[in-house]
């Protein structure tokens, strides 16, 4: 930052936009400072502390990660298979059947973004942690590429979560 606001233009509107970012910049940043904190302190709270003590257990979910999918899911036993909470994340493809065709086609277009969008992140992290779900990966990686290998470790995550919520065990990993 102390570079940008050093730099020298030729033009005074130059300056004055490059001003004006750095404001919204440092704006927006104070501004996820401060709602980083409120979620902390969220997830301190009686409501969600023992279950975000358990999905913390798992590489790659953190705090901010792990009040999210709290948050996003609310009771995962709502939903009555890891079927169903999977096509609420959209992590499972979608299917045109045909009398004796069945055929898969890419993920649906519904269902939250913000909780898949975690867990495939999560998932990078948890396929260098954990041995198992690192040769996984390395599997589907060669039968399907890498983007589609992490959307299915992703999906194999939120199903893994969801036992640990429902069994209030934590998670158990091979460590790499």
């Amino acid at each position: 930052m102390k570079c940008l606001r050093e730099c020298a233009f030729d033009s005074d509107l130059l300056r004055l936009s490059l001003d004006y970012l750095i404001g919204l910049y440092e704006y927006l940043t104070s501004q996820f400072v401060k709602l980083s904190k409120q979620t902390v302190l969220l997830a301190r709270r009686k409501k969600y502390c023992k279950r975000v003590k358990l999905l913390k257990s798992v590489p790659g979910i953190r705090t901010l990660t792990a009040i999210g999918i709290l948050v996003e899911l609310q009771d995962v036993k709502r939903l009555k298979s890891s079927d169903k909470l999977a096509a609420c994340i959209r992590l499972t493809p979608s299917e045109f059947s045909s009398g004796q065709y069945v055929r898969q086609r890419r993920r649906t277009r519904c269902g939250n973004k913000r909780v898949r969008s975690c867990l495939v992140e999560s998932s990078w992290i948890l396929i260098g942690k954990d041995l198992d779900m690192r040769s996984r990966y390395q599997e589907l990686k060669n039968r399907k590429g890498a983007k589609k290998a992490i959307v299915a470790i992703a999906r194999i995550l939120i199903i893994r979560v969801r036992r640990i919520l429902l069994d209030n065990e934590p998670y158990l990993f091979k460590a790499a």
